[in-house]
């Protein structure tokens, strides 16, 4: 197996990372999938489109993963894609511990749905944290109407695409946020997350905040 202890020493089976190619300021999200003797097999890194990216054999990468101590990162080699498209990467040197983040809100649009009831939004996440997120649906002529908005503290149904995963759970909805078009914006609270998919949330919010520093967006 790989040298040291998961999730200290290197990410462990189903961690979301965090990578970021050698030379380069954008970080890109992904997963372990799985141990193997000598390398990590890690599903291809997607950029903050869900794009999937191309990395070279041999480039060097940085990994970064959420522990329980807080985030650590530790540098890699991306060894080859192995016959079921993972990339197989090999860590290199020790892991480092870069200072912890709870509750951090960054800037990121992904694709999101809420339903309650019979009634169905599609939109798109204006900033996310692992206690909630901020959205933004597409108009719907009846809600407000016939339809009457949601009650601060009513459980919602959310279907979350991290690209990688996608994540089905139940929201509180905490307030809606005036706007002076048709668009609806909506602030909701997590409530039950299982420990994976805290993770991947904490990875992403990560993932982004590196992207918004390196072009000078967040200090």
């Amino acid at each position: 197996m790989v040298t040291g202890r998961p999730n200290i020493d290197y990410p462990a089976a189903e961690t979301a990372l965090s990578v970021v190619p050698f030379g380069q300021d954008e970080a890109l999200t992904s997963r372990v999938r799985r141990v193997g003797d000598n390398n990590l097999h890690v599903a291809v890194a997607r950029n903050d489109v869900g794009e999937a990216v191309h990395v070279d054999r041999g480039e060097f990468l940085e990994l970064s993963w959420q522990a329980d101590d807080g985030f650590r990162t530790v540098q890699a080699v991306m060894v080859d894609v192995a016959a079921d498209r993972l990339w197989q990467v090999r860590v290199k040197g020790e892991a480092t511990h870069t200072q912890r983040r709870e509750a951090v809100r960054a800037p990121l649009g992904l694709p999101v749905r809420v339903v309650f009831g019979r009634t169905e939004l599609v939109g798109s996440t204006v900033d996310l944290s692992e206690g909630g997120l901020r959205c933004v649906f597409r108009p719907h002529g009846d809600l407000g109407a016939s339809i009457p908005f949601p009650k601060a503290g009513q459980p919602i149904g959310l279907v979350l695409d991290l690209y990688s995963d996608q994540l089905e759970t139940q929201v509180e909805f905490v307030r809606r946020r005036p706007r002076t078009d048709s668009l609806h914006e909506w602030s909701l609270k997590f409530t039950v997350l299982p420990e994976a998919a805290t993770d991947l949330i904490r990875s992403h919010v990560f993932t982004a905040l590196r992207n918004a520093r390196s072009r000078g967006i967040v200090i």
